[in-house]
């Protein structure tokens, strides 16, 4: 076989995966995404794209590409409904809330669109800035050693076979994981039901009776069973539980099965149905997940890295599964490029276990809450919703990676671990965000009052920003909003997150900076970053 040689392998082509693509290639980093099926999923999954995910693709140049594109049928179909049948008497009947307004927290509002509208966007983007990516390309088996990665590859639409040697493996190849299942990292959490995706198109007018329905909790054709829209009108999704200890499996939902089933669900025995493939350019009728709540019991063996649903699964209430396994990689990509380029030690890619298992941990607490609320007798209460933005945008990492404060006289906001705050500030005589000012490598912000004459050497890997002389702050609360005073300093990591701050800085806080530098990417104490 012939070897192709590659610094990071990427197994799934999943929107986790392709974004992970998308922020290893900002970084410069050399990437091949391999990924069995033919195209992306036509199946919508999430719809929702938070603040925070915004804020990154924003980041990476997507952000414009997602706000032009057509957005999610959801943004007319409002309402959700718990019914026997969609054309039967209704249960409950409550309204979508519309995106939060988060202005005052970021500068990206939540984006409301299909996830298999934003794959392709986020596809073309990886490809445009370098990414090797191969659809239809399955992998087989991997080995690793103290420096790399072998994985044997094949071409499913040649036959080619060739290994591909790399120096680390993100597995982003979905909830069952082969690569999970072959490493032998186990999962801990509950598994709630197994259920099988019908995608049809149909006229449902009759049944909705001019409801604008997007979403249906229905009893039929078993209970659990929910029903939501697909990408237009007259297309839709059934997801319909069923019970693999009974002999019930994917291959028991035949073309005339799946149709009853939907004729069973809507309510009209004699409803035109034609079934859609799950996966353009297969044959395949079903798409079967498990509804599950649970997150892997490791996030790293060696050089393979497991993200998304790899890693965490999580009911899909809140849409906060992929916007969860996108943050993982835009944590884990920064990570990898200090490591591969020399930046960094190689103890730092043991942080983001600790830093993202937490988040998700705590994510699939609150999607597993507003499943229950959704399925069960009420609807999702205020207290989630806020939630869903804690969890998008105020939640704290504590790792090796973060020098946590301990000196008196400095704020709660601004807090190291936490992402730094969104001000309105100016740069280059334009408006921007500070949140704009971060990555791809380390950033360190001095206040207006910080000493000028304390300022670091000129170094590649640290851009210093000065507030009143490179950044102007016409509201005059950066000091404020990070904590530290007018003479304070903050060191922001490339994935905009405060790794450490000082309330004055001066000639002894600037010789404090290497050993922060130091810890914070793991090398060696005492010691400046290594040069490329």
């Amino acid at each position: 076989m012939s070897e192709e040689n590659t610094a990071v392998l990427i197994a799934g082509g999943g929107i986790v995966g392709l974004s992970a693509a998308v922020f290893l290639r900002r970084h410069g980093v050399p990437v091949l995404l391999v990924e069995r099926h033919p195209g992306t999923s036509m199946l919508a999954k999430a719809r929702v794209l938070s603040p925070r995910t915004m804020e990154l693709y924003r980041g990476h140049g997507l952000e414009e590409a997602v706000r032009t594109a057509p957005p999610s049928v959801f943004l007319a179909a409002t309402d959700v409904v718990r019914a026997t049948t969609l054309a039967g008497p209704e249960e409950y009947r409550g309204s979508r809330p519309p995106g939060e307004s988060v202005g005052w927290a970021s500068p990206c509002p939540p984006a409301l669109i299909e996830q298999s509208t934003v794959e392709p966007l986020v596809r073309a983007r990886a490809e445009e800035l370098g990414a090797d990516v191969s659809f239809h390309t399955e992998l087989g088996e991997v080995t690793q050693d103290a420096d790399g990665v072998t994985a044997h590859v094949t071409d499913r639409t040649t036959g080619r076979r060739y290994t591909v040697r790399a120096r680390y493996l993100i597995a982003a190849d979905g909830h069952r994981s082969p690569l999970r299942d072959a490493l032998g990292i186990r999962t801990r959490g509950r598994r709630l039901a197994h259920v099988v995706n019908i995608a049809f198109e149909a006229d449902l007018g009759a049944a909705l009776r001019g409801r604008p329905v997007g979403l249906a909790y229905l009893a039929r054709p078993v209970p659990g069973t929910l029903l939501a829209r697909l990408d237009g009108s007259d297309r839709w999704v059934l997801m319909v539980p069923y019970d693999p200890e009974r002999g019930e499996g994917p291959e028991a939902f035949t073309t005339e099965r799946c149709v009853a089933d939907v004729r069973a669900a809507v309510g009209v025995p004699d409803l035109a149905v034609r079934v859609l493939p799950v996966v353009p350019g297969t044959g395949r009728v079903v798409h079967t997940w498990e509804l599950a709540s649970w997150v892997a019991e490791e996030y790293r063996r060696g050089r393979v890295l497991l993200a998304g649903d790899a890693v965490h699964v999580m009911p899909p209430s809140g849409g906060l599964g992929a916007n969860t396994g996108i943050q993982d990689v835009h944590n884990l990509a920064w990570k990898l490029a200090a490591v591969l380029q020399g930046r960094a030690g190689a103890a730092l890619l043991d942080t983001y276990e600790s830093e993202r298992r937490p988040v998700a941990e705590l994510t699939c607490a609150l999607s597993t809450r507003l499943q229950e609320e959704r399925a069960g007798a009420g609807g999702e209460d205020a207290a989630a919703r806020v939630g869903r933005i804690a969890l998008g945008l105020g939640y704290r990492y504590d790792s090796a990676a973060v020098v946590a404060d301990g000196e008196d006289g400095l704020g709660e906001s601004g807090r190291p671990g936490t992402r730094a705050s969104h001000l309105d500030l100016v740069r280059d005589g334009r408006a921007c965000s500070s949140v704009d000012l971060y990555g791809p490598g380390c950033t360190l912000v001095l206040g207006p009052g910080a000493a000028a004459g304390a300022l670091p050497a000129p170094d590649g890997r640290l851009e210093v920003l000065r507030i009143g002389r490179e950044v102007t702050d016409p509201s005059g609360c950066w000091a404020a909003a990070h904590g530290v005073g007018s003479g304070g300093a903050v060191l922001v990591r490339p994935d905009g997150f405060v790794a450490w701050r000082a309330p004055v800085w001066d000639e002894r806080t600037a010789r404090e900076l290497p050993g922060v530098l130091a810890r914070v990417l793991a090398l060696p104490r005492r010691s400046a970053p290594a040069r490329r």
